[in-house]
């Protein structure tokens, strides 16, 4: 290996430690812009590697996923105006075993109190959300927890939704998250 060839792949390591570094904050950031509720991990059907189809999957999933949340707003509250949907970060990655298929993670604000319990967070991705969404795996782990609104857990979320950034690939979906402005 010549000089000029370590010398690239060690601006190429350090651009890739930067952007971890960057993405990392971004989450955070992003954490503390909004009221992270749910962490909730699930997968799609095999063979799905293609990320412009998991991109159109994804849309159709929240598509799906507003329609269910707007039904089971409270409707005591009249005049209220427009509805205000939780906010939703979505992050995707591949498996390490070499398959390519992806996986997601979605952040999401605190839902209707109708949907907003383990119990009918289960019932909701396991059953409500397979139904409607066809890339979804209908019989693959899904994991979902209450998020704890304290920095250290938030460093956890960010450090772990970032350890797959590289300059190949970045797993936050900035077409379908709902990302804030950022502070200054």
């Amino acid at each position: 290996m010549t000089s000029t060839q370590a010398q690239l792949q060690q601006q190429e390591r350090r651009q890739a430690q930067s952007l971890k570094r960057n993405i990392k904050r971004l989450i955070y950031d992003q954490l503390h812009s909004i009221n992270p509720w749910w962490f909730i991990s699930f997968h799609y059907r095999d063979n799905h590697s293609k990320e412009d189809e998991l991109l159109q999957d994804v849309a159709d999933l929240k598509r799906k996923l507003h329609r269910i949340i707007y039904k089971s707003r409270d409707r005591s509250i009249k005049g209220a105006g427009e509805y205000p949907y939780p906010k939703m970060l979505f992050f995707h990655e591949t498996r390490h075993q070499g398959t390519g298929q992806f996986h997601t993670h979605l952040i999401t604000e605190k839902l209707p109190a109708s949907l907003n319990t383990q119990y009918e967070m289960e019932t909701l991705f396991h059953q409500r959300l397979p139904h409607k969404v066809k890339a979804l795996s209908k019989w693959k782990s899904i994991d979902i927890q209450r998020i704890n609104p304290q920095d250290d857990d938030y460093r956890r979320i960010s450090s772990y939704l970032g350890k797959q950034t590289s300059l190949e690939l970045i797993a936050l979906d900035p077409f379908n998250s709902d990302l804030s402005p950022q502070r200054k």
